[in-house]
């Protein structure tokens, strides 16, 4: 039944969603059009039109995403959606799997996006593209070896994974409380509030967490290795505790986001 949810949860994050990437390839397509036959204004315009859409991607997917789960859970589809065999756990999963895969992505098409954008602006050719992955050939020839490699990326996408989640657990937590009472009947701003409240304390938080607990992971050529400092004269660091904290707020805003679907919601 799981797999079906998830099956359902992409078909409709589909249907909002497909337009503009679809917008984003013709974008793309004209801007390619312009340069070949070097015609500078359709060039400018659809310069413009691509960065317009790729933010738009973001915004897009992320409206998607709050309002697919306010809908469908809050609002008169919620009435279908609980009396599914399924625990409300179940539907978290299956809606925070669907959201992860579509953000995910939007920052990928966001990030290849300017990219290219930026070779383009930069006129990167000939000697200066030479010299470029001259560059990155060194960087990476530094590294001590492919285990390294592998470890620094695998951390970073790690990283980059549960910050997504938690972005979803801080967006799902906020609506399920908004809807319950007295916030109820204050239409979609308490959750903004919500949100922009829970935003702003995880991050201050964060912040106090490494500065007194200065326990943090160094990524630099040498691969990755503890230390009791948060300066590197080379490479990211990132503080444990941060880490820690950020993995256990974002499993306790998923708990309670179920537990606010079993016992403390009206639906409208």
């Amino acid at each position: 039944m799981v797999g079906k949810l998830i099956k359902n949860e992409f078909k409709a994050g589909l249907h909002s969603i497909a337009p503009i990437y679809v917008a984003a390839v013709a974008a793309v397509g004209f801007m390619a059009i312009a340069l070949a036959f070097e015609i500078a204004w359709l060039t400018a315009i659809s310069l413009v039109a691509v960065i317009v859409i790729a933010l738009g991607i973001l915004i897009v997917t992320l409206i998607s995403v709050v309002s697919n789960f306010n809908k469908t859970l809050f609002r008169d589809q919620g009435y279908l959606s609980f009396t599914l065999p399924v625990t409300s756990g179940q539907l978290l999963f299956a809606k925070a799997f669907s959201s992860f895969v579509w953000i995910l992505l939007s920052y990928v098409a966001v990030i290849g996006i300017f990219a290219g954008i930026f070779l383009y602006s930069s006129e990167m050719v000939g000697e200066e593209n030479i010299a470029m992955i001259k560059i990155l050939i060194s960087t990476v020839a530094e590294i001590p070896d492919t285990a390294a490699v592998i470890k620094v990326v695998a951390f970073i996408c790690i990283r980059i994974f549960l910050k997504i989640v938690c972005l979803i657990a801080q967006i799902y937590f906020a609506i399920s409380l908004s809807n319950v009472r007295p916030f109820q009947r204050q239409s979609f701003l308490p959750a903004i509030l919500i949100f922009v409240v829970i935003f702003g304390v995880m991050n201050t938080v964060s912040t106090l967490l490494t500065a007194y607990i200065p326990l943090s992971i160094v990524i630099s050529v040498q691969g990755i290795e503890l230390s009791n400092r948060m300066m590197s004269a080379g490479g990211m660091v990132y503080g444990v505790a941060d880490i820690i904290f950020e993995f256990v707020i974002t499993a306790l805003f998923f708990y309670l986001s179920s537990w606010f679907m079993n016992h403390k919601i009206n639906l409208k």
